[in-house]
């Protein structure tokens, strides 16, 4: 359960949040690790969600070029917003493909277990790739989510295939209670290490704090910050919400990090004004909606 900040709609809607493993009652005491795995992927997957969701909701309030109400600096900041929600999704099943999976099966001696949740993503990759494509390349002037060519005729061909398999992967994980616990948790560390050797910065599981030691003990900060700092940070932590559920440490992360994306990567940018919580993990209102002021 979500603590939305009013009853105006928020970004646990339209598409339901997933219940995290850890606080059903059927496994609150279980230790074994697959919990763990499968708790770690759902904080994830809602991160994911609750991006998908906040895009849905304010860009029919966002005014295109022919309302009166359009401003420029909206649709630039929102063509922004969707495309580091992008990035982040792809940055985020890229890992999952090159360092989790992998060893994944490499322990559990089962070649193709993790082949479901690979043959999904090719199911919504296209889309999107033709929404990051969209953002990269209209103008304000051309924006409008309604209507043949619009982004919703975008996003609509692909929401579907995307939600379905980020609840169908976090079975697959409630399946490995067959698996050695102390193995399969050393597994899943293994991979987040290999992730980190890679250089990607957007796991978003339990390896989060990663992206704070690399961006921290990187010598040219700027020219590293550059290749995601500026736009997947801001928009994990602006879709984390650490009410949901009664409370939750995710993503797990020095103090001062919040800070630092505030006032480094995110200072200047109108973006994350559409983020659906601040850097802090607690939910807030949505700023484009039905009778909000934008």
């Amino acid at each position: 359960m979500t603590t939305k900040p009013s009853a105006a709609p928020w970004a646990d809607e339209p598409f339901q949040l997933i219940a995290t493993p850890s606080k059903r009652p059927d496994l609150a005491n279980e230790k074994h690790s697959y919990v763990h795995a499968a708790s770690e992927m759902t904080h994830v997957h809602n991160v994911i969600i609750r991006g998908l969701n906040s895009i849905i909701q304010q860009a029919p309030y966002v005014k295109r070029s022919t309302d009166p109400a359009y401003n420029e600096k909206d649709i630039e900041d929102f063509l922004f917003y969707v495309s580091s929600w992008v990035k982040m999704v792809e940055h985020h099943h890229w890992t999952e493909e090159t360092s989790i999976f992998p060893e994944i099966e490499k322990f559990s001696g089962k070649p193709g277990l993790m082949d479901d949740p690979k043959h999904q993503h090719e199911a919504f990759h296209g889309g999107l790739e033709r929404l990051l494509s969209y953002t990269q390349s209209t103008k304000p002037q051309g924006y409008h989510w309604d209507g043949p060519g619009g982004m919703k005729e975008i996003v609509d061909s692909f929401s579907e295939p995307l939600i379905y398999h980020l609840y169908a992967e976090i079975d697959v994980f409630l399946a490995m209670k067959d698996l050695d616990s102390t193995g399969l948790r050393k597994t899943w560390d293994r991979g987040e290490e290999i992730a980190k050797q890679s250089g990607n910065l957007s796991m978003l599981v339990s390896s989060t704090y990663v992206l704070w030691t690399e961006v921290w003990d990187n010598d040219d900060i700027d020219g590293y910050a550059d290749n995601a700092q500026y736009d997947v940070f801001p928009c994990v932590l602006g879709c984390a919400d650490k009410t949901y559920e009664g409370g939750n440490g995710f993503p797990p992360l020095p103090w001062v990090l919040p800070y630092l994306v505030k006032f480094w990567f995110a200072a200047g940018s109108g973006a994350w004004r559409f983020n659906p919580c601040d850097f802090w993990g607690q939910p807030r209102p949505l700023a484009f909606g039905p009778g909000q002021p934008s």
